[in-house]
């Protein structure tokens, strides 16, 4: 298998983490979805979007969510991070949901500021990503009442909640500044503990 992306990505990187929790493995290709790597990428995935991942026989999946289903089946539901069913499987969704959503909208107010002219963003729109992100942390802070989220054990809400938690920190801090989440610190700490998860620390 070959994963496209840099781990700059949290998409890619979540992506990354899981293949290596699983012990799948896999080539990572660090091609950019801009720049002189946009036309190769496409040729993988036309939207030019990352993560995509090329399987062994040459079929490409793309959206980290996608490929994650796709390796959930492959290791089984014994060895998923989603539960295959039941409330477990409904809180893991929502969870890693909502830290999806929350860095979206880290990243959009990091797009606005690197690469519209300062004329033209439109300010308004910047503080209303920043607080929907925001509220996406705290309500992921305000879940976390042990080690881990879900069932006490390591499920696919804490892989992508602190891959999440670490990018904000590095691309948009003021948004991590203005949040109080010493249980989404700590969880990054108990993540960064697994070879796995820190083997994709961007650098």
């Amino acid at each position: 298998m070959q994963l496209i992306g840099r781990y700059l990505s949290p998409f890619v990187r979540r992506t990354a983490a899981t293949l290596n929790l699983y012990g799948i493995p896999f080539e990572s290709l660090p091609l950019q979805h801009t720049g002189d790597d946009a036309p190769t990428l496409r040729k993988s995935n036309p939207v030019g979007r990352v993560p995509a991942l090329i399987l062994d026989d040459g079929e490409v999946l793309i959206d980290s969510a996608a490929i994650i289903d796709y390796l959930d089946r492959k290791v089984g539901a014994a060895r998923a991070l989603t539960p295959a069913d039941g409330a477990d499987r409904t809180a893991v969704m929502r969870l890693t949901s909502v830290a999806l959503g929350a860095v979206e909208k880290a990243i959009a107010t990091a797009y606005e500021i690197r690469f519209r002219p300062e004329d033209k963003r439109h300010q308004p729109w910047v503080d209303r990503c920043a607080e929907q992100s925001r509220g996406g942390f705290e309500y992921l802070e305000s879940q976390l009442q042990g080690d881990w989220f879900v069932g006490g054990k390591m499920s696919q809400a804490d892989v992508t909640t602190a891959i999440c938690w670490q990018f904000v920190g590095k691309a948009t801090p003021k948004i991590k500044a203005a949040v109080n989440a010493p249980k989404l610190d700590a969880l990054v700490e108990r993540m960064m503990k697994l070879p796995a998860y820190s083997s994709t620390l961007p650098e």
